[in-house]
């Protein structure tokens, strides 16, 4: 996100943590906001040599050299966290700004994640688009869609969802841009996310 330029990494943190609170409410657990702060400022974030991975204690030192202390975020037990109203305030005014800037970027997409790259270039070699393609979408059963969204029968409902958003992400951005495959990718991952919502959702 082009704001990384404009915030310190504190602010980075807030906004992360803010923006994982509309999705999970007011306790944030510790891993999720790093996830969000990797993947939002993966130059600020990552781990220096292997920058497919996050690097946690950078996140954890902005806490608690700043959040904390500024009272923008109160710890409410072991890697659990809460937003106050200040840290509350402050984001939102962040989020305003970065959206504002949103809206005067081009339309067009920036270029893809490291993560979505990774989803695009697997989801147009999949067995299942290649069966989609043939018109042969009742042959789809839902270990094709696992094996679509490249998770298993024993990958958490958290990570599940990760994936889902990272392949919406990564499918959005290809129909945008006019790649090969995206129209046939978006319609397949419509009809996987309709036919198969169980696999999203907690047993």
């Amino acid at each position: 996100m082009k704001e990384s330029d404009d915030i310190s990494q504190a602010k980075m943190v807030l906004l992360a943590i803010y923006r994982v609170s509309q999705t999970v409410g007011n306790r944030i657990p510790f891993e999720d906001l790093v996830i969000q702060a990797w993947k939002d400022y993966p130059d600020q974030f990552s781990l220096r040599n292997h920058p497919e991975h996050p690097d946690s204690y950078r996140v954890y030192n902005r806490i608690y050299t700043t959040l904390i202390t500024e009272r923008w975020l109160v710890s409410l037990r072991k890697q659990i966290y809460r937003l106050t109203d200040k840290g509350i305030d402050i984001a939102r005014e962040l989020e305003s700004r970065s959206s504002v800037k949103e809206k005067e970027r081009t339309t067009k997409p920036t270029s893809f994640t490291r993560d979505e790259e990774e989803f695009f270039n697997h989801a147009v070699r999949s067995r299942a688009l290649a069966t989609w393609k043939q018109n042969k979408k009742t042959d789809l059963i839902d270990y094709d869609a696992r094996l679509f969204f490249q998770f298993s029968t024993g990958t958490p409902v958290r990570e599940r969802k990760r994936k889902l958003e990272n392949a919406r992400e990564a499918i959005e951005k290809a129909v945008a841009l006019g790649l090969p495959e995206a129209t046939a990718l978006n319609d397949l991952f419509q009809f996987f996310t309709k036919k198969f919502p169980s696999l999203f959702e907690e047993s």
